[in-house]
């Protein structure tokens, strides 16, 4: 990563621009020796939007907060109407550097849930990207005669940062779980199979909420270290809700683009590890045979390539899926590659995308409006997208928010799915949902 010399920052602003803007934001991006994304995240404690999204096994972790730009809204056309935000956002910034990142979340649903939670991209006031041994820090502030003078005395607190040690309270041993609306699952499967064979809809997706609640609060910071510690194949990530925060640790990509090369995974398909070697070999093998668990998985990568196309990516996809192994289950996964085309953009193929049918079912506009009706809780972020979009528009990266809890005070809510086809069995199903459940529960402090 290209450095920014910070020590005479004013005098670069004013070399670089000419003349001070009075309109839009100024930014300032800076080299520094190697932070931990997360830690600073913690150490700031700060309130309000924050962002945060690690892939541990890529070495790459990003971290953002107190924004000084906010779009939020929902709907039908939310993506589009986030892109015209950023686009105009983007033509405001001026500065030293690459220009900052901007972080993006977009809930399952398009309408705004009881929770009030609505899609939200925001420009960070501070960033932190740390990838192949250094970092990079970008600070932004609204342009003004002072702007250069408010980023040069910011920006040494991040040329000598210091962490903040937290103290460590103990909670109760044992989780007490509640899970929302009874035990309503097993009969919701059974329904889903029978609309499935009278042509309703040929996949859903079903998801289990539970609560877990205890006299200690729950901190989303030793939660969300605890998750990407046991599952370092895996994206960690932060978002905050109007309830709290989410935290998780996703085995799935939405969708990333960078240096025009679009990537994206089909992964639908699940059985548990098995304790011996040999038992977790034979079960690698069922899954790769299971009719049903192919099933569900192509019917994921035909809606992937079929909705890449419709915004001008032919997706190239291997015939055969391979295994992606984690700490409690492993999954059928087959990766997705294409070109952005000139003249498309980021959030543009990311709304084409979500929800793909491994949250959601298909065909899309036929599987979605029964999931309300089925599950008795709503889903806020799990299952929606979280990540950044490049101020350009044209690269970022959405992972899919899976695998997570939203912590709130002393209660966690905590959230697992599966996908039904035609032939599930309602107690395979529950199984399923709840191998994904502790991947989660086994990690909040």
């Amino acid at each position: 990563m290209e450095g920014s010399p910070i020590e005479n920052l004013p005098e670069a602003l004013a070399a670089s621009l000419g003349r001070i803007p009075s309109t839009g934001h100024l930014h300032a991006s800076f080299v520094v020796p190697e932070l931990d994304p997360l830690a600073v995240l913690e150490t700031l404690s700060e309130s309000g939007p924050r962002a945060y999204l690690e892939t541990p096994s890529c070495g790459r972790a990003f971290a953002a907060g107190a924004p000084v730009a906010v779009w939020s809204g929902s709907g039908d056309g939310r993506f589009a109407e986030a892109d015209a935000w950023l686009a105009e956002t983007a033509a405001g910034l001026r500065g030293v550097g690459p220009a900052p990142r901007l972080c993006a979340r977009f809930p399952f649903h398009a309408r705004r849930g009881d929770d009030g939670l609505e899609s939200r991209v925001f420009l960070p006031g501070w960033q932190v990207l740390s990838e192949g041994g250094a970092s990079r820090v970008t600070l932004v502030e609204p342009a003004g005669p002072d702007a250069p003078a408010r980023l040069a005395a910011r920006a040494v607190q991040f040329r000598r940062f210091a962490y903040r040690s937290a103290s460590v309270a103990v909670g109760e041993a044992h989780p007490v779980l509640t899970e929302v609306g009874g035990a309503w699952f097993p009969s919701a499967v059974r329904r889903a199979t029978g609309l499935i064979r009278e042509g309703a809809f040929e996949k859903i997706v079903l998801t289990r909420a539970f609560d877990w609640r205890r006299n200690a609060p729950f901190d989303a910071f030793r939660s969300l270290h605890r998750l990407r510690s046991a599952n370092p194949g895996c994206h960690a990530f932060l978002a905050d809700t109007p309830g709290g925060a989410l935290v998780g640790s996703t085995p799935e990509t939405l969708v990333s683009v960078a240096d025009g090369i679009l990537r994206t995974e089909a992964v639908a398909g699940t059985s548990r590890r098995g304790g011996t070697p040999s038992e977790d070999a034979a079960l690698a093998e069922a899954l790769l045979a299971s009719d049903k668990d192919n099933r569900e998985h192509r019917v994921v990568i035909d809606s992937i390539r079929r909705r890449l196309g419709m915004v001008g990516v032919e997706g190239a996809a291997s015939d055969r899926p391979e295994l992606l192994r984690l700490g409690q289950v492993m999954h059928l996964r087959t990766p997705v590659t294409g070109w952005l085309p000139a003249g498309r953009r980021f959030l543009e193929v990311a709304g084409e995308l979500h929800p793909t049918p491994a949250v959601g079912g298909k065909p899309r506009d036929q599987a979605l409006p029964y999931i309300p009706g089925f599950e008795p809780h709503g889903r806020g972020l799990y299952t929606g997208a979280v990540g950044w979009v490049s101020a350009d528009g044209r690269s970022g990266e959405l992972a899919v928010a899976l695998r997570c809890a939203e912590l709130s005070g002393s209660r966690a809510r905590a959230y697992a799915g599966a996908g039904i086809v035609d032939g599930s069995d309602p107690g395979a199903e529950a199984a399923e949902t709840e191998m994904k459940l502790r991947t989660v529960l086994t990690c909040l402090d």
